[in-house]
């Protein structure tokens, strides 16, 4: 017999249930585990013909099916039932005539399906920047756009969410004004009921980099200047927490974070450094806490492979999608001294079929609201907003003597349209 693989099992239960709907009753929910195993709960009762449904079924998933006697579960049986039934994680399956609904166990990754989480008060704008792959610039993007922020007047709050890689606090803080504490340590205090207003006052510090500007740079490190023990504590702070009863999952705990540090800081636009890669941090940063994701590329086959990966994942389960596709913008990073034209030239398709073959609807005639854009149409996602190399950031160091002003010039021709373009998108500034 020929072997099952992890893609092709999902599809053949999807199938199966289409194939035998009226045999296995409404709203059937295939339930696969963490090993990828698949079970099917079903809200009719256990008849008869269902033991050779079972078998068949369990011929088609090969490694991945339970045993005959468990790969149909009974929600008249299952204790608890009301909790898979009613989970954020049911996902109804694309394309099927009637419901048929998937329940994903996944270790890590689910928040790249979940909805965006509601702001209970939103007077400041969220930007995140974000890298499916490192080496592209975000950090000295972020650094640059705060810097041209607070020129304006603006008060910035900078939250690094790098906790993997933590960074940007050390481009914009000298080490002695680092803040005692950082983001690692309010989530492990948090979780035993010690992440009070005088642990919040000590996350946050003022970076040198605005001292001549009308604004103000604050800035929330990953790990605070006091920091003895961060590993211990980074492999501590994703787990969901009871809180008062109530269970709260790790986004749920970032999304607090931000809204009690916009509270003391009332700040006019936070900026999320998000790390790099298909981590749950991004896709926590990406999908569900921000007004406008900047995702930072390279014209590289394996960059837009990477995007690919993603883009075809929201695409497959078109779940809360529409929430957030809007808010994505394609930066163009570190282009080259030479050929800058035919170089972004070729982005600019790269980063059109991602989105025309994964997120884009097709129009037609009569179709005026659907979420699609021309190949050069500067407005759309897709279009690239470009970030021109230069020797000059090759040792980027902006807390150095009047480095601001001393750059000043090769700033504005390689960072101009970006910090012009990011600005109008998130503040309409």
């Amino acid at each position: 017999m020929n072997k099952v693989l992890f893609h092709q099992a999902l599809d053949n239960a999807i199938q199966f249930i289409k194939d035998n709907y009226a045999l296995l009753g409404q709203d059937p929910i295939v339930l696969r585990d963490i090993y990828g195993r698949i079970s099917v709960i079903l809200q009719a009762k256990k008849t008869k013909k269902h033991k050779g449904l079972a078998k068949d079924l369990g011929k088609l998933l090969g490694k991945f099916a339970y045993s005959e006697e468990e790969i149909f579960l009974y929600a008249a049986d299952l204790y608890g039932i009301s909790s898979l039934i009613n989970s954020p994680d049911k996902i109804r399956v694309p394309n099927a005539a009637s419901p048929i609904y998937l329940l994903d166990r996944q270790v890590t990754g689910q928040d790249w399906l979940r909805a965006p989480i509601p702001r209970n008060a939103h007077p400041s704008k969220r930007a995140t920047l974000f890298g499916i792959k490192g080496g592209v610039g975000r950090s000295s993007a972020l650094a640059i756009w705060a810097w041209f922020l607070a020129e304006q007047g603006k008060k910035v709050l900078i939250v690094d969410l790098d906790l993997e890689s933590p960074g940007i606090g050390q481009i914009l803080l000298p080490q002695g004004n680092l803040p005692d504490f950082g983001v690692v340590d309010w989530l492990v205090e948090e979780a035993v009921g010690q992440a009070d207003a005088e642990l919040l006052r000590e996350m946050v510090a003022t970076s040198p980099l605005a001292e001549n500007c009308e604004g103000m740079i604050r800035v929330v490190t990953a790990a605070g200047g006091k920091e003895q023990d961060y590993i211990a504590k980074l492999s501590r702070i994703y787990m969901d927490i009871n809180q008062n009863g109530e269970i709260v999952d790790f986004a749920h705990r970032l999304a607090l974070l931000l809204e009690q540090l916009e509270a003391q800081e009332t700040p006019d636009i936070v900026l999320l450094d998000s790390r790099a890669g298909i981590h749950d941090i991004a896709a926590i940063a990406i999908t569900r806490l921000t007004d406008m994701a900047f995702l930072f590329a390279v014209n590289t086959p394996q960059t837009w492979q990477a995007y690919r990966y993603l883009f075809a994942h929201w695409q497959k389960w078109d779940v809360n999608l529409g929430q957030f596709r809007e808010n994505l913008k394609i930066v163009a990073g570190m282009v080259p001294e030479l050929g800058r034209a035919d170089y972004l030239s070729r982005c600019r398709e790269s980063a059109y079929n991602l989105f025309l073959e994964t997120i884009y609807e097709e129009t037609g005639a009569e179709d005026l609201d659907t979420f699609s854009f021309a190949l050069d149409d500067s407005s759309a996602p897709h279009y690239p907003v470009e970030i021109l190399w230069n020797m000059t950031f090759q040792e980027f160091n902006p807390q150095a003597a009047d480095y601001f002003k001393t750059n000043g010039a090769q700033l504005t021709a390689c960072y101009g349209n970006f910090l012009q373009t990011a600005t109008q998108l998130v503040l309409g500034e």
